[in-house]
This record gives C-alpha cells, structure tokens and sequence, in this order.
C-alpha cells in the first residue's frame, strides 16, 4: 500500500468492501508480555483482533486522514491482483490465500474481539492511531 499512495495517492486492490478488524502490532506484544509474565494465561489461546472492523475503502480513508491527503481505494478484478502480485514472485500460494480470505470477509466481516481491553485493561488501539503513528510510510 505505502508505494501506491506515495506515488499516486491511490491504492488499488481487490474486494474494497472486505472488512477486518487490524491490530496494532504494539497491542500484540503487550498481550504477548502478559502471556509470557502473568501465570494466569499460561495455556491460553487468545483471538487478538482491533477495537473495530474496517473496509478497506476506509482503512485507505483513514491513513489519508493521517497523512493529510484524500486517499481512495480503486477496486480491481481479483484475478489482475493476482496476476500482479505472482509477477511481484510470490508464491502462487499467497495470492491464493489472501484473496480467498478477502473474497470472505467482503461477504462476511472478519471477527472482532475485546481480548485486547480484557487482557491489558485498556482498549486496543486504532487503526486510526496505527496510521497516525505510521503516517511517515505513506507521505511521498
């Protein structure tokens, strides 16, 4: 994504209305210093997910917030995703995967969780914040 807003201000992908629920990778390793410090999770799984699901119309939306420019998703056949992204050289197995999942959750939304604010005691950060302090990866 941070090459094609730097460059065009536009990202271009496959299934725009596919929504998940990103987590910040600072709330992953403050639950994962909790596992590995608090003998109360030992043997526990937990689904770790953020605060709110998100298209990615408006994931694109919120980083342009972030960097202070209108950014739009562009919706692209799936199979030009594809195409593109086995010329990049990644195993044909990704695309595959990653589609399937888009595909999924632009039918379905992907799960969110509150395991975050139940294992810290403070709610998951958001993607809003995540783009905010990562604004300088996506302004040309």
């Amino acid at each position: 994504m941070g090459p094609q807003i730097r460059s065009t201000g536009v990202v271009r992908g496959a299934y725009a209305d596919a929504a998940t629920s990103p987590i910040h990778e600072r709330d992953i390793a403050a639950v994962a210093v909790q596992a590995l410090v608090n003998p109360g999770h030992a043997e526990q799984a937990y689904l770790l997910t953020g605060p709110e699901s998100l298209s990615q119309r408006e994931k694109a939306r919120l980083i342009g917030v972030a960097i202070g420019k209108d950014i739009s998703f562009e919706e692209l056949p799936p199979e030009l995703v594809r195409q593109a992204m086995l010329a990049q050289g990644l195993p044909e197995e990704i695309p595959e995967r990653l589609l399937g999942s888009l595909a999924d959750y632009a039918q379905r939304s992907g799960p969110t969780t509150d395991t975050v604010d139940q294992v810290l005691g403070r709610p998951a950060l958001t993607y809003g914040a995540w783009a905010a302090e990562h604004a300088g990866a996506f302004r040309s």
